[in-house]
């Protein structure tokens, strides 16, 4: 496989995802770099992640620039993944 038709696949686990994704509609704005820090990644993977919210829709790249893309919360509210448990009486 020549190196031109390889593409690189990060993995982000789906478990840190949908933290991510849960807590980020909490900001007014964000970049990779916040992301970074806060979820302890590298910029690399948090711009992929970015990358994927924006779409799904939960974030809109507002200003992109050779060195920092801004990302505007969009979603405000986001609906959980997991399915509901019911009790059983």
């Amino acid at each position: 496989m020549s190196e031109k038709t390889r593409e690189i696949v990060a993995f982000v686990p789906e478990d840190v995802y949908n933290r991510v994704k849960r807590e980020i509609v909490r900001e007014e704005f964000t970049t990779p770099y916040r992301v970074a820090e806060k979820y302890n990644m590298t910029i690399s993977l948090a711009r992929k992640v970015l990358s994927r919210l924006e779409r799904e829709g939960i974030v809109k790249l507002y200003a992109k620039n050779r060195r920092t893309p801004i990302y505007l919360v969009v979603a405000k509210k986001v609906e959980k993944t997991e399915p509901k448990k019911t009790r059983r009486k």
